[in-house]
């Protein structure tokens, strides 16, 4: 009889995790929204430099207005590492992979315009993969099943995912990156739950897409944050984080803020002793470190 009472106990919590595991990775595909204009791959800005990236660009181009950086700080300005540089043009121009750079951001912002329009699942390819940091590996058809099952354009009508930086990886030379992050506002019910118009805020996360000779999606990647600090999502990305900043957090650690382990806890917590400790004792520190990988290392 207890063993019973157990089991149904813990039935609607298991089933409530598979319905918000499925929510989550749905957060990607189901908000009808406008895409942000186009945004080029490498600036034409007249630099002189091949590799003189948008990003670099942003970080290094001169102002109208006067300098707010520390004088010495400021002197510094233009030193570049010369060592453990990675020369994108180099590794992209030399791929082999027959669809340019150019063409797979337009495939990416292509799909996702899809996406939207609620008809991507013609994209993926037979091994497509979705990936997210504590949802999946889920196949193609698990993938578009889950989808099916939810739409949260009720509660979150206005949700701009803000997509923005898309970029191709100069190591896998068919994966385009870009990043997303959602504002808006829960203004319609929630699973039941009343509206709670509040406000939503996400970091800014990272998606992939990753394609085949043919165009099609491989691979697909959400809501991996990059920075937890930013936003009222508790550092959560995907739909985990929307339920999060809008009051009805889910009922597991997956979907709460990250807390650590009572052990990497303290070890935090007292970190400052612990290095005062290693830097008197050598030994000890060398001894510590050497069982700590032993015991947590990975299983060959």
């Amino acid at each position: 009889m207890t063993r019973q009472i157990g089991i149904q106990r813990k039935t609607p919590l298991m089933l409530c995790c598979s319905v918000f595991v499925s929510m989550n990775l749905a957060v990607g595909f189901s908000f009808s929204l406008p895409l942000t204009p186009p945004a080029r791959y490498r600036l034409s800005n007249g630099m002189g430099s091949p590799n003189f990236s948008s990003s670099l660009y942003a970080a290094t181009s001169s102002t109208t207005t006067a300098s707010t950086i520390r004088p010495d700080l400021a002197e510094q300005l233009g030193n570049e590492p010369t060592q453990q540089m990675l020369d994108e043009d180099e590794l992209l121009s030399s791929s082999s992979f027959p669809i340019p750079a150019d063409e797979l951001i337009q495939l990416a912002k292509a799909f996702t315009a899809a996406q939207l329009n609620g008809d991507a699942a013609s994209w993926f390819a037979d091994d497509f993969r979705f990936v997210a940091p504590v949802v999946g590996p889920f196949g193609k058809d698990e993938f578009i099943d889950s989808l099916s099952s939810f739409d949260l354009k009720t509660a979150f009508e206005n949700l701009n995912s803000n997509y923005h930086h898309w970029r191709v990886c100069p190591f896998d030379r068919n994966r385009v990156y870009y990043s997303i992050k959602y504002t808006g506002s829960n203004d319609g019910p929630v699973m039941g739950r009343p509206a709670t118009y509040k406000s939503i805020e996400s970091p800014v996360q990272a998606h992939s897409i990753t394609f085949n000779e043919r165009g099609e999606v491989t691979k697909f990647t959400i809501g991996y944050v990059l920075d937890k600090e930013t936003g009222n999502t508790g550092g959560l990305g995907g739909v985990f984080g929307l339920f999060y900043a809008i009051g009805y957090g889910l009922p597991f650690p997956e979907a709460q803020p990250y807390k650590p382990s009572l052990i990497y806890g303290n070890a935090m917590k007292f970190n400052r002793n612990i290095q005062s400790i290693f830097k008197s004792n050598p030994d000890f520190k060398n001894a510590f470190q050497k069982v700590t990988t032993i015991i947590g290392g990975k299983k060959e």
